[in-house]
């Protein structure tokens, strides 16, 4: 708590749970009110995240950590920024620039630039210089360059979590992962492939719709989260800040990408109920720690062995995703072979085969269940209780509101008698109101009120008189064509304003909550696992190899590692070691730890003499002039301040510069 009302700016680079999860409870319950950044999606994207974690939580137990108005007042309050759009930090962080440049992984993905004067540092972490199908790669290396405003930074940030990993060619991943589906699929057992709701899941959603529809194929393919609707809403009005490809086909066609042919949308389990026999089932979320993945998990891979689990995320250690994907790594390197050598000396990275997992796990098992007999009883009567204590209060205001407006009835009756008649039979009103200006005289007479106020409209008026409607001098079967263009402009892309991507769906957002008296238990037990289990990389990330090929060229003066496991860190940081013309000043900090990277420099004040002045040639740097100075230094006895000359002659008390 007391870091968080310390911190002066947070900058968000991505929508997914690992770099926002945190957020709505900083904001609402820690005491953090610095403003914060990220880009459009980011803000839309990241809600959804939030609100499909909330309700998976919500389902299995009492979840008190944030409410849905705890997410709405954090995201509120996030300054949306547009890539390349340098910004100057107000209040304590003025004089500081933020700049946000694509970092690909996810829609909105940044890398951030944050300069105050001539310190440059670069936060560049999960960054994807790789094309995908819905995502250019970063501009941080593009076309095998690194951007020139990201080049030699004072500091880069960057992270080790990909440092020992060598991706297989894209095509061959997919491949793979495509041929297990089917091959699962075929023999009647279904595919569940866990996965983010708001982020990685777009790329996915948008690879197996378009396979399908080249390959005609009839098998349900279903995406599943709490805000499957919305987060394709987003997807769909977002297309700028999707890949180039993408955004030409729509300009082509006309037809939005995320307008899915195959792809069938639920937010409820119940939901799969509709589509019998074999499936594919994209679920929240990849960690199989909560979510509609979790639950299918359970239903399917402890039920039928021809069911297929493939992994396309490692997740973080310790849950249930990390677990399986540890044991199908261990496995597969016994018995498979990752490299091979093909032509011009070139090593080709394999991809690792599916198996046939069977593993007994235990695990806590959270439900939500109705209430049943006493229990049921028992919550009635509280609930009985609870409206009558609250009708006996909602009573009691209504009388005391009574009370204060007779005594409010008594002083304004006495002011009306002041009131001029005639002043107020200039005013319109349905009814005649007569002799209300008769004083009521000792005793208190009924006075006649005011009724049924007549509203004058205005008229609309623009710059030539009275504004013209258009629609009253339209033939009706125009106007019926532009009340259905504007209830299908949703439907399409957006390339307007910010403000037209707030989301315009009659749905809610989340479905309503079940009003059946409930209760959550949790027990323990144990499941046997029996699946086809599978991991294929789609984390869209670039691997160690990448890495240790784009750091030499940003050539930063000095480096932080962070987010790796303690082998990769140290295999990311000898990577650097070694390279000849590399910073040596790297760092690694361990968790809370805090590091001092500023530089240390002595600054002395000399006084410039006409002859020094007029000899300098400047030139322009940013927003700086430079000039390169060569001098002696004097100090005179007679002043406190030493001054720079030209080196013309060489004096007793002097100094070379």
């Amino acid at each position: 708590m007391k870091v968080s009302k310390q911190i002066d700016a947070v900058l968000l680079s991505h929508s997914d749970l690992g770099h926002l999860g945190a957020y709505p409870y900083a904001r609402n319950h820690l005491g953090m009110t610095c403003p914060v950044y990220s880009t459009v999606p980011v803000v839309n994207m990241g809600k959804m995240c939030m609100y499909d974690l909330y309700q998976s939580r919500t389902n299995e137990l009492e979840f008190k950590t944030f409410t849905l108005e705890d997410v709405d007042n954090a995201f509120d309050k996030i300054t949306p920024l547009r890539y390349s759009q340098p910004f100057s930090l107000p209040g304590k962080c003025q004089g500081i620039t933020i700049t946000a440049y694509a970092a690909a992984h996810t829609v909105g993905g940044t890398i951030w630039k944050i300069k105050q004067d001539t310190d440059e540092i670069v936060y560049a972490v999960d960054f994807n210089h790789r094309k995908e199908y819905h995502l250019d790669g970063t501009v941080l290396h593009s076309g095998g360059v690194v951007l020139d405003s990201l080049t030699r930074p004072s500091l880069l940030i960057t992270d080790a979590y990909n440092s020992q990993v060598v991706h297989p060619a894209r095509k061959d991943r997919y491949a793979a992962m495509f041929d297990t589906m089917l091959t699962s699929l075929n023999k009647g057992g279904s595919v569940l492939l866990p996965t983010d709701s708001s982020a990685r899941v777009l790329e996915l959603a948008y690879l197996l719709d378009q396979h399908w529809s080249q390959n005609q194929l009839n098998y349900p393919l279903i995406m599943l989260s709490n805000t499957s609707y919305h987060t394709v809403h987003f997807a769909k009005i977002m297309l700028e800040w999707m890949g180039e490809e993408l955004t030409r086909k729509f300009s082509q066609s006309r037809e939005n990408p995320y307008e899915f042919k195959y792809v069938r949308l639920c937010h409820k389990i119940e939901d799969l109920d509709n589509y019998p026999g074999p499936k594919i089932v994209m679920a929240s979320h990849h960690s199989l720690e909560t979510g509609f993945a979790r639950e299918l998990f359970l239903r399917w891979m402890t039920n039928d062995p021809q069911n297929t689990l493939i992994l396309t995320d490692r997740s973080a250690p310790g849950t249930l995703a990390r677990r399986l994907y540890d044991d199908w790594e261990q496995q597969t390197n016994k018995t498979a072979t990752t490299t091979t050598v093909v032509n011009n000396n070139r090593t080709k990275v394999l991809v690792k085969p599916a198996i046939a997992y069977e593993n007994t796990i235990d695990l806590r098992v959270y439900k939500r269940v109705p209430l049943e007999g006493a229990e049921l009883q028992e919550y009635e009567a509280a609930q009985r209780a609870k409206a009558e204590k609250e009708a006996a209060q909602a009573a009691m205001l209504a009388r005391s509101k009574i009370i204060m407006e007779e005594d409010e009835s008594d002083v304004s009756d006495m002011d009306e008698g002041d009131e001029d008649v005639e002043g107020l039979l200039t005013r319109q009103f349905d009814l005649y109101v007569r002799d209300t200006g008769k004083s009521g005289g000792f005793f208190k007479h009924a006075h006649s009120y005011r009724m049924f106020p007549y509203l004058e409209k205005r008229k609309k008026m623009d710059d030539y008189g009275e504004a013209i409607q258009i629609e009253h001098y339209m033939k009706a079967s125009e106007l019926e064509r532009m009340e259905q263009e504007k209830k299908n402009l949703g439907q399409g892309a957006n390339f307007g304003k910010e403000d037209d991507m707030q989301i315009d769906l009659q749905e809610p957002i989340l479905p309503g909550r079940d009003e059946t008296p409930t209760k959550y238990i949790s027990s323990d037990e144990t499941f046997l696992v029996r699946c086809q289990l599978r991991y294929v990389d789609l984390e869209g990330l670039s691997d160690g190899r990448s890495m240790k090929t784009i750091l030499p060229q940003i050539a930063p003066r000095k480096l932080i590692i962070v987010h790796g496991s303690e082998s990769s860190t140290k295999d990311l940081e000898s990577a650097c070691q070694g390279i000849e013309y590399f910073t040596k000043e790297i760092f690694t900090p361990s968790v809370g730890e805090v590091l001092n990277v500023s530089a240390a420099t002595n600054i002395y004040r000399v006084k410039l003499t006409d002859s020094m002045v007029s000899s300098l040639r400047f030139s322009k740097l940013d927003d700086y002039e430079l000039a390169r100075v060569v001098g002696r230094i004097h100090f005179p006895e007679d002043l406190t301040t030493p001054s720079l000359d030209k080196d013309t002659t060489s004096g007793r008390n002097s100094s070379r510069v």
